[in-house]
């Protein structure tokens, strides 16, 4: 079984981990693809830098994204591959997806509190949209009663206020 693996920084991108090594334990032939997306710059920080100094800071940060699914995939033994891509996240991944003829995308995310979800629109949700090959996300991570609760009666607090200075 192919699966592509897009992986960040963040610790909910490990998620997909304990799920390959149940199919991996399960007797399931894998073949994991792991990959990070680094963003194109913005053409004003681009004109001010070389090219050679974009990729080498971009394979910087690919390195580092996918440091702990390496670490945790070689010691689980299952074999991978590690590569990274440039470009928007949800566009390569489906990209990708399509060209290895991936059997599974399978993505880590972590829990929101729900007034912030609007703030950070779903990759994975992007990544369903533009392909037709099975996403399943795994979330990871709770949410605190500060951002439960504080937040929110803060961020009404604040608009009570607005609206009683009009």
């Amino acid at each position: 079984m192919k699966i592509l693996v897009p992986v960040d920084a963040s610790a909910a991108a490990l998620a997909p981990i304990p799920h390959l090594e149940a199919l991996a334990r399960a007797g399931v032939e894998l073949e994991v693809l792991l990959m990070n997306v680094q963003p194109r710059f913005h053409r004003h920080v681009a004109q001010h830098t070389s090219r050679a100094a974009r990729d080498a800071l971009r394979q910087e940060r690919s390195r580092a994204a996918m440091a702990g699914a390496i670490e945790a995939l070689t010691l689980t033994r299952i074999p991978f591959r590690a590569f990274a891509e440039t470009g928007s996240p949800a566009e390569r991944i489906a990209a990708v997806a399509e060209r290895e003829q991936v059997d599974e995308i399978v993505m880590g995310t972590g829990r929101h509190p729900q007034w912030l979800r609007w703030l950070n629109p779903s990759i994975a949700q992007a990544v369903m949209e533009r392909t037709d090959i099975p996403v399943m996300v795994l979330a990871r991570g709770h949410v605190g009663a500060f951002e439960r609760y504080a937040v929110p009666a803060g961020v009404a607090g604040i608009a009570a206020l607005l609206i009683a200075a009009e």
